[in-house]
């Protein structure tokens, strides 16, 4: 069945013309915040260290409030306490960014790691199937990645969140850029039509 008729066809393709201009722009904004990020690692770190406090912060406010809700008081309790050492996480990284990112660098260097390991032995278990070896790379990479930044410690604090982060925004920029240019062929090959 089809949802759209022919004459609705010029307001979705300005629709898209819209949101491709918007979604290009927000990529480019989005690729020099990655780039500062990796140019200015330090600063991008302490940015990262900002952002989860602010984001602690709110998910411990909400877990507090959640927690009088529950009807049990057992739950009620750990809830209240997961959601206080939440706000309390939060409140340290937004008041001492720079001590944070020493902390947040250990954990991203333990996940890095313990992810590594699942990965490598998950590898194995799955060999010889398609694509065993990609997650193998991908699992010792992991590992390698976290002994790194825990070898390097505390100098890695100081850079690892600001690239890490910095490439990931990066990445996503040029992903919106290139889906704004993506929208914006299937509009001209509908304007062609």
């Amino acid at each position: 069945m089809n949802m759209t008729s022919t004459k609705d066809f010029p307001a979705i393709q300005s629709a898209f013309a819209r949101s491709r201009a918007w979604m290009v722009a927000l990529g480019i904004v989005t690729i020099i915040m990655g780039s500062a990020a990796i140019l200015f690692p330090l600063f991008g770190s302490i940015a990262v260290a900002v952002v989860i406090g602010f984001a602690l912060v709110i998910a411990g406010i909400a877990q507090i409030i959640a927690a009088f809700s529950h009807p049990k008081w057992g739950v009620r309790i750990l809830t209240f306490i997961v959601g206080l050492l939440s706000l309390l996480a939060g409140i340290f990284l937004l008041l001492n960014p720079v001590n944070g990112i020493f902390a947040l660098t250990i954990v991203v260097a333990a996940i890095f790691f313990t992810e590594g390991i699942w990965k490598t032995i998950y590898a194995f278990r799955m060999r010889p199937h398609p694509g065993w070896g990609w997650l193998l790379f991908d699992g010792i990479l992991s590992v390698v990645l976290g002994l790194m930044l825990w070898v390097q410690f505390p100098s890695s604090a100081l850079w690892a969140l600001g690239i890490l982060a910095g490439i990931s925004i990066l990445l996503s920029g040029w992903t919106m850029v290139m889906l704004g240019v993506a929208i914006g062929k299937l509009v001209d090959q509908g304007s062609e039509v």
